[in-house]
């Protein structure tokens, strides 16, 4: 993000990153940002760092492996659609089908979180939120790969 960011001569823009960003590196922004709220602000239930209600969060939570699945496809292509598709409310039914599932509304907060866990855990947040998607990514799949 940093460096779409650099481009733009420091303008941040939400409709060019998410036309211009990958999927990955929006959800792993995003995570970060989750987990940022959750050290700043400590004590709220799980749910309401990432915006939902209860049942929402254990609609995602259930649907997890599902989207962790589907969303491989998506990782490394850039588009507003998918930006929209997984990190934003508002979008209808269709908008949100991925092989004829229907995400929850912003799943892709909860995703992203589930992305760089392992980084920030084995790093600290101040190192990943330094850290380029990839980085980010390489550390994930060591984790899972020793689990």
């Amino acid at each position: 993000m940093k460096q779409l960011i650099d481009d733009a001569g420091g303008y941040y823009s939400y409709w060019e990153t998410g036309r211009r960003a990958s999927l990955r590196e929006l959800m792993i922004n995003e995570g970060l940002a989750t987990i940022a709220s959750r050290t700043i602000s400590p004590g709220h239930a799980a749910w309401e760092y990432y915006g939902y209600t209860r049942r929402e969060y254990a609609s995602v939570r259930e649907l997890e492996p599902l989207m962790t699945r589907a969303l491989s496809n998506d990782l490394d292509r850039a588009g507003l659609g998918l930006r929209l598709r997984y990190l934003s409310g508002g979008m209808s039914d269709d908008a949100r089908t991925v092989e004829r599932h229907v995400f929850p509304e912003r799943s892709g907060y909860f995703l992203g979180t589930k992305m760089v866990e392992a980084a920030v855990n084995s790093r600290g947040l101040s190192w990943a939120i330094r850290a380029g998607a990839g980085e980010i990514t390489s550390l994930a799949s060591s984790a899972a790969a020793s689990a």
